[in-house]
């Protein structure tokens, strides 16, 4: 049995990983939050036996892995602890605001040895992992929403990132010739667009958080075909010849469908190996590390 320490039980903790952990087999979670209230809300709904509202108190409960919730600021300090510790561990994204400390963070879990893993769900959304164009000519992807300007830094690494690392993720060659657009409300951030080259595939980003509706699409064209996702739910794939509808079940959850039930699987497998993904943690430099050129030309060019 695998005991998964929850650090952090917000909106998104409760609403994506906590239903998919409890109903997980050979997975216990056991619960960590400084609000008392909280905690005994979720022991009793979940029918668990303990609960915590100390790290340390976590730490020294024997939990298999740590997944942490808490807000981005404090990521680096709890992740630390925990590798410290020898835990395995996951965090939503972004690792940090600062890349220097994600780099920290990153050597820490390859000198421990021990896995480290970011939560970037869209990679394992079943309408996008099974694409299976090898060289792709075009992607497109944006990601929009309403009325929600924000600080550079905010809106490229709270939200932008899962356009980017879809991106990266899809063309998997080198970034290059990479062009930088942003469009600004008040001194923040509402729009951007972003584009390189990877190989022979040109590639192509935007948000536009100043949008009068909330929508996600991405479009990859490849080698005479074409698929277009919406929505991480509905897609479709066409063909010189057909056009086919990529579809789920009826009773498949919405967690699945966004990739959550996936990556969680994939998680605590690598909890069982306990051991470093080296090539999973270059991935998630290289991802921060765009996040990081993008922000330098969005300040360089409102400077």
């Amino acid at each position: 049995m695998i005991r998964m320490g929850l650090i952090g039980l917000g909106d998104i903790a409760q609403k994506a990983y906590l239903p998919v952990l409890a109903t997980m087999d050979g997975v216990t979670p056991v619960l960590c939050t400084r609000n008392s209230n909280v905690l005994a809300r979720l022991v009793q709904t979940y029918g668990l036996k303990e609960g915590y509202t100390d790290i340390s108190d976590l730490i020294r409960a024997n939990i298999d892995g740590a997944m942490v919730h808490t807000s981005t600021e404090h990521h680096v300090e709890i992740i630390e602890k925990l590798l410290q510790a020898g835990i395995p561990t996951f965090v939503d994204k972004p690792v940090s605001y600062n890349l220097s400390e994600t780099e920290r963070v990153l050597e820490l879990s390859s000198n421990r040895n021990l896995p480290f893993f970011v939560g970037f769900n869209r990679r394992y959304a079943p309408l996008i992992s099974s694409i299976d164009e090898t060289n792709p000519v075009q992607i497109k992807m944006q990601k929009n929403r309403v009325n929600l300007p924000a600080p550079q830094q905010t809106f490229i690494y709270d939200d932008f990132i899962h356009v980017l690392d879809t991106l990266r993720f899809l063309s998997k060659g080198k970034i290059e010739q990479l062009h930088v657009f942003g469009y600004y409300k008040e001194d923040l951030l509402a729009s951007i667009d972003v584009n390189w080259q990877s190989g022979q595939t040109m590639v192509c980003g935007s948000m536009n958080r100043i949008c009068g509706v909330e929508e996600e699409k991405l479009e990859l064209f490849g080698q005479q075909q074409k698929w277009i996702i919406s929505r991480l739910s509905q897609g479709w794939h066409y063909t010189p010849t057909h056009k086919s509808e990529l579809s789920f079940g009826d009773w498949d959850p919405t967690l699945f469908k966004r990739g959550f039930v996936t990556m969680l699987q994939t998680f605590i497998k690598q909890v069982e190996m306990n051991k470093s993904n080296t090539t999973q943690l270059d991935d998630i430099l290289k991802t921060h590390q765009l996040c990081e050129q993008v922000l330098s030309a969005t300040l360089k060019n409102n400077g």
